[in-house]
């Protein structure tokens, strides 16, 4: 699914809420309807081939809620921030001109602060895709999968299992900084305590030195009586292959560890390495969102890109918001919430 052009603006009668809507876009066939616009801000033209996958698959999965929706009078409206903060300004004002009720979008933090400055020009939300709790705010809301609740409730599954004592093992990257902040935390709240943390080069392979000293600090946790220790490590696919392996080889017994991961291990490849068995991690409710991979692959022949459901949910969630004309910040902070396919 690409970005699609502009349909030609139909004239309208000007002002709406102190908008000129002279140059509100209504596709041909919704002429005379009450027309609510749902702007799409996306890095379809992103020099990543991942990113642009999961920008494509975005969209399709929001076309595919404005279907199930049956909503005659929303029309999506895409935009392509190509991942640049500039330009995600500048198409979201391009998109405020062209009569956007509600942004769902962008994908990347900075490109959220710089289109919500422009959203808030109007008090336009926005639902944004990233992870980062600090681009909230501002008129700006985030749906998106935050790896510090991952870890909450992973936390929260071990200590009910009796585990008090955590170790963390991840690349020196932003996402496994936040990752092993979050273990701390939540583990302290628990009153239980993170007895080591080694990071290492996200080039490093076989970061052997690092699950070496972990080791040793593990070796000495279970020296006083604990019962087992809760190992976090923040890496997906064959990268979680090469490193998981590396402390029982510095002779850490498996029985005395529980692996434990983030939605990142949702992956059925990795399941055939043999370290990894009891191993748990946290993510969306399979029950939840099979249904939606199921329907995504029928309509499309793939499976859908990791972070597709929640464009589904966004343009789902945005629909409700707009059935009774306009979207209202207390909807959005509704502490009775929403249930998408994400649960």
């Amino acid at each position: 699914t690409q970005p699609v052009e502009r349909p030609v603006p139909t004239p309208a009668t000007p002002v709406e809420q102190g908008r000129d809507t002279s140059k509100f876009v209504t596709p041909r066939h919704m002429a005379g309807r009450d027309v609510k616009r749902i702007a799409v801000l996306l890095p379809f033209s992103h020099p990543s081939a991942g990113v642009k996958a999961q920008a494509s698959d975005l969209l399709a999965a929001m076309e595919m809620a404005l279907f199930d929706q049956g909503a005659n009078d929303v029309v999506l409206l895409p935009y392509d921030t190509a991942g640049d903060a500039r330009t995600a300004a500048r198409v979201a004002e391009q998109a405020l001109e062209e009569g956007a009720d509600i942004f769902v979008g962008p994908l990347f933090a900075e490109s959220v602060r710089a289109s919500a400055n422009v959203a808030r020009r109007d008090q336009i939300p926005l639902l944004a895709f990233s992870n980062d709790r600090g681009a909230a705010g501002g008129g700006a809301f985030l749906i998106s999968f935050p790896p510090e609740e991952e870890v909450a409730r992973i936390v929260d599954w071990a200590v009910l299992r009796g585990i008090n004592r955590f170790a963390f093992m991840g690349p020196s990257s932003a996402y496994s900084r936040r990752v092993e902040t979050a273990l701390r935390f939540e583990a302290a709240r628990r009153g239980a305590i993170v007895v080591g943390a080694e990071f290492y080069s996200p080039q490093n392979e076989a970061p052997v030195d690092e699950a070496q000293r972990l080791a040793s600090r593990i070796d000495s946790a279970t020296q006083n009586g604990t019962q087992k220790v809760g190992v976090m490590i923040a890496e997906r696919g064959t990268r979680l292959l090469g490193v998981a392996p590396l402390l029982p080889y510095y002779e850490v017994d498996l029985r005395q560890i529980q692996y434990l991961g983030t939605a990142q291990w949702d992956d059925p490849a990795i399941w055939r390495e043999p370290v990894l068995s009891g191993a748990a991690f946290s993510a969306a409710d399979p029950e939840d969102t099979s249904l939606f991979t199921n329907s995504f692959d029928a309509i499309y022949g793939k499976d859908p890109a990791s972070l597709a459901s929640l464009g589904y949910d966004a343009v789902a969630l945005s629909i409700s918001f707009l059935r009774d004309g306009k979207v209202e910040r207390n909807e959005i902070a509704d502490f009775d919430g929403f249930r998408g396919v994400n649960g």
